[in-house]
């Protein structure tokens, strides 16, 4: 299950580019257009595929009867659920 100790690494990454995309969306505090692009870019396009994804292998390993929080730690789970959370709020309120 090295696999999904991997993609939980990647989806905290994407976590952390999304709420720097929203940031900036709201507070132009980076005036670099390269690293500006790069961050929007990061943060929606890579998130909205990869935080729902390891969401929905969670779900899947949790009904299957293993837990996850055995293999991946609490905190980086946590963070993932409110990254989607996150994100769900963005598409359907903002």
């Amino acid at each position: 299950m090295r696999w999904l100790i991997f993609l939980s690494r990647v989806a905290f990454l994407c976590g952390i580019m999304v709420i720097l995309a929203l940031s900036l969306l709201y507070n132009e505090w980076n005036k670099g257009e390269t690293i500006s692009s790069a961050i929007i870019t990061s943060g929606y396009v890579l998130g909205m595929i990869v935080i729902p994804l390891i969401n929905l292998i969670y779900l899947i390993c949790w009904i299957a009867g293993k837990k996850p929080g055995t293999i991946v730690p609490r905190w980086l789970i946590l963070f993932n659920v409110a990254s989607l959370l996150l994100i769900f709020v963005y598409i359907f309120l903002i």
